[in-house]
């Protein structure tokens, strides 16, 4: 069976029903902290468990605000919480009609649910309009009129009303065949009814919930331990009272065909042998993803240690002490598992405790929770290829995630966006589960902006030419624009080669030289009042990056510009204004502003202008570059050439 649906009523922050689709492989629920992702996976767990599973608990689950007034009205213990619609694949029909008898039509779906007082329900949703189609086959009708008067009809009663009217019709006319196959149809009807109704006995129910699929959850709490004092480990699971990693380290265990009391006899190191021999099936799954670091090796050992006597001096038995090592071939050296990085001990513990149940031939769907938070972003995304490429292919996948890296932009219409609408001043409110398309909330599909804004970046920068940095997207209209209007005229612009990249500020400009020079070609347009500051960083960044200090542009150094000037200084005054004027709808003349001394950048001149005119000293620098993009042609019949000659410097040096 596929996992196709879930709904969630009534548990914890969910307040409304929600239901939710599944992909048939693997489903991305997003959303911030505290959103409800893990509450998702939590009820799926419990709605029939693979691996340790608490149960629902009507104190601490039921949502609070509503409990003691819903407690009057109804009994909470027949609540479901949780319910799964599953839809069946043809093994599942063959297992179907060997339990119950009857092969059910191949649309119908099983429901499953499980209530607040821990019973597990099960029946079928099926339409009478499928069933029909079967029965209607299976009775040998062939004429179009009564396939269509039978496919018409909304409930077995209305059927049989049909039939019996029909039959009448037809054997009047003398048509005594084509009524005989019609009337097969009510009492075939009947023997369907199983899936129309609930009308299953016990034992039908129980062979049903025994073909349900069962869930496997994992999260950080499950990690393997770096040692395991297999007396105590024996101990806990026979009196059922396991601590967090033994799950982990039982499917170890299990993966060579041992338990842990299978090490306290003589027979130990013919045992240790086996699990060695699993570890090393194990450690082969492993890197084949763990790209990080792969002169890793995991070796196991036991060690037999004495334990103080009892309370009365009586010597106890020496305790078997299972302990986990990595053998690091880059430095030669052996270390204790869990005294490797988070990010790893995660990603192995994972591969163990899901071990049990990798090649099984029933479904298991796995629940990941957050996984591979302490992951290196370039591992979280050996471990979502891992997700996609290995595990999604075998078993259905549902797991939760706040991080970009843990995020394929190409499958969002597999992703769903779990956002929490309660605020102080509407408790009432509850979570709402949506396609990331359809999300009114933006910080919630954040991680799906940031892993495509990143996608796109590198499909950009990768296989390009030259990079130019610039700050914002004035610089670049302006730019292209001027660029443009030079190669008209037979003059130097920009390299057709080179992209304009804005960083989003000038601040970005030494880490995106720092993080992007050391393997593309790039430069940097330099301007603004930040100038001396951030070119002392950028040309620290481009020596640590190899990157030629001569791609390094500060438009300050041009002759008879100001040492902070700005792009827009590139202009003549003359020019400058004719741009601000019509983009603002302002009018400052030449005469308008100052003439210090020291040449002064003219978004200054112009804000001390402003300030004349009782207006803020700061506008909009954008409105300017888009005026020149809209009345080029007016701009362009009236430009003066130390505006080209100054842009024609800039270009020169840029493809120099």
């Amino acid at each position: 069976m596929l996992l196709h649906a879930v709904e969630i009523d009534t548990f914890r922050n969910f307040t409304n029903k929600q239901t939710m689709m599944v992909d048939a492989g693997v489903t991305c629920l997003i959303g911030k902290n505290e959103s409800g992702k893990t509450t998702i996976l939590k009820a799926l767990h419990r709605l029939n468990p693979a691996n340790e599973s608490d149960e629902f608990n009507l104190t601490t689950d039921y949502p609070r605000r509503h409990l003691a007034r819903d407690r009057r009205s109804r009994n909470l213990d027949e609540v479901a919480p949780v319910t799964a619609t599953f839809s069946l694949e043809e093994a599942d029909l063959d297992d179907i009609e060997n339990e119950l008898g009857l092969r059910p039509p191949a649309e119908v779906r099983v429901v499953a649910s499980r209530t607040y007082g821990d019973e597990l329900r099960v029946g079928f949703d099926c339409a009478l309009k499928d069933v029909l189609e079967k029965v209607i086959q299976e009775s040998g009708i062939d004429d179009e009129e009564d396939r269509a008067l039978l496919l018409q009809q909304t409930s077995v009663a209305e059927v049989g009303a049909a039939v019996k009217e029909r039959s009448k019709e037809l054997k009047d006319d003398k048509k005594t065949a084509r009524a005989k196959v019609l009337d097969k149809v009510p009492s075939a009807l009947i023997k369907y009814a199983l899936f129309l109704e609930d009308d299953m006995d016990d034992d039908q129910v129980q062979s049903l919930i025994a073909l349900l699929p069962k869930f496997f959850y994992f999260s950080t709490y499950e990690l393997l331990p770096g040692e395991c004092d297999l007396h105590a480990l024996a101990e806990r699971r026979q009196a059922g009272r396991r601590r967090k990693g033994d799950s982990t380290i039982l499917s170890l265990l299990r993966l060579a065909g041992e338990g842990p009391d299978d090490f306290l006899d003589e027979n130990y190191v013919s045992r240790k042998a086996e699990l060695q021999a699993a570890s090393m099936e194990l450690s082969d799954q492993v890197f084949e993803y763990w790209k990080q670091n792969d002169a890793l090796s995991v070796a196991f050992d036991t060690d037999l240690i004495p334990t103080p006597p009892d309370e009365n001096g009586q010597p106890q038995p020496h305790h078997r002490i299972l302990k986990i090592e990595l053998r690091d071939d880059r430095h030669g050296v052996e270390t204790n598992f869990a005294t490797r990085s988070t990010g790893f001990q995660w990603f192995f513990s994972f591969l163990a405790a899901f071990s049990a149940y990798r090649d099984r031939s029933e479904r298991v769907v796995v629940l990941l929770d957050e996984p591979g938070t302490s992951l290196h972003g370039e591992a979280q995304g050996d471990f979502l290829r891992y997700i996609y490429g290995e595990l999604g292919t075998k078993q259905q996948v549902l797991y939760t995630t706040h991080s970009q890296h843990m995020i394929d932009p190409t499958r969002y219409e597999s992703m769903r966006a779990i956002h929490d609408q309660a605020t102080r001043a509407d408790a009432t409110l509850g979570v709402v589960i949506t396609p990331v398309s359809l999300s009114a909330d933006p910080k919630t599909i954040l991680p799906v902006e940031a892993a495509l804004g990143y996608s796109v970046s590198q499909h950009l920068f990768l296989g390009a030419g030259p990079l130019l940095a610039v700050e914002g997207s004035s610089d670049f209209v302006f730019l292209m624009r001027m660029s443009d209007h030079l190669i008209s005229k037979g003059r130097t612009g920009l390299d057709p080669h080179l992209s304009i990249i804005p960083v989003g500020g000038i601040g970005n400009m030494p880490a995106f030289v720092a993080v992007m020079g050391r393997r593309l070609n790039v430069r940097v347009l330099i301007d603004g009042a930040e100038t001396t500051k951030v070119t002392a960083k950028v040309l620290s960044a481009a020596e640590a990056a190899d990157v030629d200090a001569s791609n390094i542009t500060v438009i300050g150094q041009l002759e008879g510009l100001p040492d902070t000037a700005d792009i827009e200084d590139l202009f003549s005054t003359k020019d400058y204004l004719w741009l601000y004027n019509r983009a603002t709808g302002i009018t400052i003349n030449e005469a308008d502003l100052i003439t210090p001394a020291k040449p002064l950048p003219i978004l200054q001149r112009i804000g001390i202008a402003r300030e004349k005119q009782h207006k803020p000293r700061d506008f909009d620098h954008v409105g300017p570059a888009h005026q020149l993009t809209s009345d080029r042609e007016a701009f362009f019949a009236q430009v003066d050439d130390d505006t080209l000659d100054r842009f024609e410097a800039v270009f020169k040096k840029l493809t120099a």
